[in-house]
């Protein structure tokens, strides 16, 4: 009983003292926002490197230093982990490394090149894209680089090329970009995660003297809605759409720039995406909604720390 009355007794003169020190202005420190983080390419030094930025505290770490090139970096869901594709054994793999650079362990053994790794949001799978069927191809694997498997065919009367895959929020289906309307025209395709279902979403007229690439496709975290990039209008622009193809529109753009490879924060607020001209890539930070945009850091392939995107 005495414990038990000295334990009230404490929490009473906690609770006094927490109302005197707001009386007279002072109040604890609020929680310290969780950090937020990018991993990112750079050619800063010649070949692409991988880097790390801390956007709250503005400190850039460098991530890979070899001759070869790194690039499209992706988180992991539970941050443990970065997957990236590299040219260090002669031609592109994919491998991961821990988030400091260290542990880095080889995926992929490809006679073709393997890039652009995407991970499923448990973290137990990856999706990338591979040539190793003569034409690029949607493929996915376990996290440990075994059981991996084909999801896209080519046609044989169609030069179809399919790149950049990326999953919906409850790892059901992902989407993705693939020409097989024509050389000329990548559209967004979106199909169950063993392939099957396929459905196009994006229509746009296109040839040889209109523009009308659509790619680089991700999901919101609310699966509501998919963010991509098109030139339709011109140059290539950031554009939102429902997940069934529907309500598209005009997100972003930067005038004389072409915008590439938008990523979701963790809960939706932010995009980071890359913008482009003359070759050199600017990584930039915007609402949802396309305001507020401000650049960050020269690079691109920006992935959010906790996301798959």
């Amino acid at each position: 009983m005495k414990r038990t009355s000295n334990h009230v007794h404490l929490l009473l003169a906690a609770a006094v003292l927490a109302t005197l020190l707001t009386a007279v202005g002072v109040s604890a420190a609020p929680p310290k926002p969780q950090e937020e983080a990018i991993v990112y390419a750079d050619r800063r030094d010649g070949d692409s490197e991988l880097y790390l930025l801390d956007t709250h505290a503005k400190k850039t770490t460098k991530l890979t230093n070899n001759k070869a090139g790194d690039w499209t970096p992706a988180f992991s869901p539970n941050a443990q982990l970065i997957a990236f594709s590299s040219d260090r054994s002669g031609n592109s793999e994919i491998y991961v490394m821990r988030p400091d650079g260290s542990g880095v362990r080889r995926l992929t053994r490809s006679p073709g090149n393997d890039f652009g790794p995407e991970w499923s949001p448990d973290g137990k799978r990856i999706a990338w894209v591979s040539n190793r069927s003569g034409a690029h191809e949607i493929h996915v694997m376990r996290a440990d680089g075994t059981g991996a498997r084909r999801l896209t065919f080519r046609k044989a009367k169609h030069p179809e090329e399919s790149y950049s895959p990326a999953w919906s929020p409850d790892g059901k289906r992902i989407v993705f970009s693939n020409n097989r309307s024509g050389p000329d025209n990548p559209e967004i395709h979106v199909m169950n995660a063993d392939g099957s279902g396929l459905k196009r979403l994006t229509r746009t007229r296109s040839d040889f003297e209109t523009l009308g690439d659509n790619g680089m496709p991700v999901w919101s975290p609310d699966g509501k809605r998919i963010v991509f990039v098109s030139n339709r209008a011109g140059s290539g622009d950031i554009w939102t759409m429902r997940a069934d193809g529907s309500g598209i529109r005009k997100l972003f753009g930067l005038p004389g720039r072409d915008e590439a490879s938008p990523a979701f924060t963790p809960d939706g607020s932010q995009l980071a995406f890359s913008s482009m001209r003359l070759g050199k890539a600017v990584l930039y930070v915007m609402r949802s909604d396309g305001t507020g945009a401000r650049k960050v850091a020269d690079g691109e392939e920006p992935s959010w720390r906790g996301s798959a995107s």
